[in-house]
């Protein structure tokens, strides 16, 4: 029996909590790292959000706009990092049971037997 993954299923558990796509893949080490690099970057970013924001109130211009361009680029670095870790889960899960299904294809057309006895 082929066990196939759902890439629809994969990509929606990345999307609610990064790394949880790559468990349901039985990729366990990809989902430690997809998930505290996502919620390494999270975490960055509301600490850089606080720090503009106390900057802002204290009326410090100099630090508001530091912080706040960090803030500003980690929105970015970490919603390209949250789409990554989604398409990878959702490619996975897509090709999860390539290796076998090509076996048993193989297996039962006697195609593989067949090209290396002409070459």
């Amino acid at each position: 029996m082929i066990v196939r993954r759902n890439p629809g299923a994969a990509l929606l558990r990345s999307a609610v909590l990064p790394g949880w796509g790559q468990f349901y893949n039985d990729e366990p080490l990809k989902g430690v790292v997809f998930g505290t690099f996502e919620l390494g970057l999270l975490s960055w970013l509301i600490a850089e959000h606080i720090a503009s924001e106390e900057a802002r109130n204290n009326n410090d211009e100099q630090a508001y706009l530091l912080h706040s361009q960090r803030r500003l680029d980690l929105i970015w670095y970490t919603s390209a990092a949250w789409l990554f870790g989604m398409l990878d889960a959702y490619v996975d899960a897509y090709l999860y049971s390539f290796s076998t299904e090509n076996e048993v294809f193989e297996r039962e057309t006697g195609l593989a037997a067949a090209f290396f006895i002409h070459f």
